[in-house]
């Protein structure tokens, strides 16, 4: 009796992972194709369905040790090397998780005015600085990707105004100059191409 719930948990485990991991990866597809997908925050938390779901079913399918176990060890290896590199930090424990977690780490929102986004792009925890992803929301729940932006310096939305104008960014933004001991700041206006 306690083997056929357990089977039939893991047979809904599974049907919940494979649809949301489907939806998410057809997500992506049509982004690649049309620049229009689904609210990144939508997505982030799919992605974490995906996540739970595998490392659960990695416990559920390793007695009787299934082929489809080594699939779900992804999962187990991922979440068990990020809370290691939270715990332990490190150069190697950054990098494994860096290359485990970057399909889940969520989009961080450094700028946002009307329905534009800026969302920062994952480098990994090692990665280069100041690179960032253009997105406008689109009814609700869509979103619709612009292109990404490269900057020089961390984006500071409180001194930042970012504008879409005929495929470029327009970046108007604070510089500070120091000459001898007085700091000078001025406003820029710097138009970017979108990549």
């Amino acid at each position: 009796m306690k083997n056929k719930r357990m089977t039939n948990i893991n047979r809904i485990i599974f049907k919940i992972h494979f649809f949301v991991l489907s939806f998410v990866i057809l997500n992506y597809l049509v982004q690649l194709i049309t620049n229009f997908g689904i609210n990144s925050s939508l997505i982030f938390i799919l992605k974490l369905l995906i996540y739970v779901s595998g490392f659960t079913l990695f416990f559920l399918n390793r007695k009787p040790f299934k082929k489809l176990a080594v699939y779900y060890f992804y999962y187990f290896i991922s979440i068990l090397t990020g809370i290691l590199f939270y715990i332990f930090g490190g150069i190697f424990l950054g990098i494994l998780t860096s290359i485990f977690l970057k399909l889940v780490y969520p989009k961080e929102i450094k700028y946002q005015k009307e329905n534009l986004k800026v969302y920062s792009s994952f480098n990994g925890f090692l990665g280069a600085c100041c690179q960032y992803e253009i997105v406008e929301n689109k009814l609700l729940i869509f979103e619709k990707y612009y292109g990404i932006i490269k900057i020089e310096g961390q984006l500071e939305s409180l001194k930042s105004d970012i504008k879409l104008l005929n495929n470029k960014v327009q970046y108007k933004h604070k510089v500070i100059n120091f000459k001898g001991e007085t700091k000078i700041e001025t406003d820029t206006v710097e138009k970017i191409e979108l990549e």
